[in-house]
């Protein structure tokens, strides 16, 4: 192989893997960007349906939701009132009071009603360990909180 065609496959070889890998990360970014629609387009779903089947059971989810709609929804189970991410993560509402109490962040009473107070405890956890400050208790914030459920009162 002669020197010119050394040099040309040297020069070559660089220019064609940065302009492959500059068409790969704005289709990664395509596809990304077309995944989080998607999310949010089911997300959305998930919520309106969710409202149409308290609405069917008679539940509260009427003017009051749509006023001033609420990223959390309820259902009752056999422990007492299900907190409900728009994404579908369950988990007792009393068990979220109970351990954010004994991690010190809740004083209020352990009745399964998530209402302001337990929205800023939860707020206040997820600050002090590192998640978003959403107040909404969903996978990574339980996944974390639950550690207190068993604990005692600090």
């Amino acid at each position: 192989m002669s020197k010119f065609m050394r040099y040309s496959v040297l020069l070559a070889l660089p220019l064609l893997l940065i302009t492959t890998g500059c068409a790969s990360k704005k289709q990664t970014k395509k596809e990304i960007s077309g995944l989080q629609a998607q999310v949010a387009a089911l997300t959305d779903e998930v919520v309106r349906l969710d409202q149409s089947l308290q609405e069917a059971r008679g539940g509260s989810a009427g003017s009051a939701s749509v006023a001033q709609p609420s990223p959390v929804a309820y259902a009752s189970a056999g422990s007492g009132p299900m907190y409900r991410t728009p994404s579908g993560f369950e988990v007792p509402a009393m068990d979220i009071q109970r351990a954010l109490k004994n991690a010190g962040y809740y004083q209020g009473t352990v009745d399964g009603k998530i209402g302001a107070q337990s929205e800023a405890a939860i707020k206040a956890f997820q600050k002090d360990n590192d998640l978003e400050a959403d107040g909404i208790c969903g996978r990574n914030t339980w996944a974390k909180l639950k550690a207190h459920l068993s604990s005692s009162v600090k």
